[in-house]
């Protein structure tokens, strides 16, 4: 695409340069529903939606974004950066960035807790609870299910990416919160085995465990020996991203295969395919993950927030 035909944040919500709070996220509920690759849209338009609402929804991303673009006009000429640039190898809109030495920076910083409270405005989460990083337990299924094999892999695969994340994510990131097992009260009872939440950017993780054998992922299709392997976390996604339309929702499948192997399986991925490239899902071993998720989560506006109101609602999806 031609860097003189790139649209700016606000074209991509749709919003005029003055657009207030609320139009903006109005306008951003709208865009993701259309361009959420579920919904017949790509995993690129999705990615300039979140990135877009992320600028426009903080107010100092914002006011930087405008003076470096001339209040919402295509961005000068120049290399994108490697937050916006997409799968395909095209730029997507230009926004301000840290590198990413600052973004460990960030990462590692004390949390912020927002919004303020005080005696008079107590916290949505009591403050014990808001400082504890890992919270919930893997999803336990009924006498009969435990007699499947999918359902043993789902759960044995959850026990290892709750231990993984805890062991090492979260010591060397303060604002990040994982709870395990979450089912939330909407209409689909949508369950998602982890959630990390760090800022105003969300992942969601499922998990299981594999027996020997060859992986392929193209970024729509995962195949096991040839097969295609179903995966629930693109409908969950959606579920979720509709729950939280503050947050920037992104997802793993993070299979886990011999325990002393952290990189197996081998995921093979068609030539060409960037691992780094934003995507709505990526399918990625124990010895990726910790690394990408961590990259997701640090990269997004004020890094170093733990939002009480979503972590409340977290908590209470878990039972916690």
């Amino acid at each position: 695409m031609p860097e003189a035909a790139r649209k700016s944040y606000y074209d991509v919500l749709g919003v005029r340069p003055g657009a207030g709070a609320k139009d903006i996220k109005s306008a951003y509920r709208r865009a993701a529903r259309a361009a959420h690759p579920d919904l017949g849209g790509t995993a690129a338009d999705f990615h300039d939606v979140a990135v877009a609402y992320e600028t426009l929804s903080d107010p100092q991303r914002r006011e930087r974004y405008d003076a470096e673009t001339g209040r919402g006009r295509p961005a000068p000429a120049g290399v994108p950066d490697r937050a916006t640039a997409r799968r395909d190898g095209t730029p997507g809109p230009t926004a301000p960035t840290r590198t990413r030495v600052e973004d460990e920076d960030a990462a590692r910083s004390a949390p912020d807790y927002l919004p303020p409270f005080s005696p008079s405005a107590p916290p949505a989460v009591p403050l014990i609870a808001a400082g504890r990083q890992l919270h919930g337990a893997a999803r336990q299924p009924g006498m009969f299910a435990r007699l499947s094999t999918g359902v043993r892999a789902r759960v044995d695969g959850e026990l290892r990416t709750s231990a993984l994340l805890d062991r090492a994510l979260l010591p060397t990131y303060p604002a990040a919160r994982l709870v395990n097992g979450v089912e939330f009260a909407d209409r689909e009872k949508t369950t998602a085995g982890h959630v990390l939440l760090a800022g105003y950017r969300m992942a969601v993780i499922d998990s299981f465990t594999a027996s020997p054998g060859n992986f392929s992922w193209d970024g729509r299709v995962l195949r096991h020996q040839g097969r295609p392997v179903e995966l629930q976390l693109p409908r969950t996604l959606r579920a979720v991203q509709e729950l939280f339309p503050d947050c920037n929702v992104a997802g793993w499948v993070v299979i886990h295969g011999a325990p002393d192997n952290p990189f197996a399986p081998v995921i093979d991925v068609p030539p060409g395919f960037d691992r780094a490239s934003p995507a709505v899902v990526q399918v990625v071993n124990a010895g990726t993950a910790v690394r990408t998720i961590r990259s997701f989560l640090a990269s997004g506006p004020s890094p170093n927030v733990v939002q009480l109101p979503a972590l409340a609602r977290l908590l209470s999806a878990a039972g916690s």
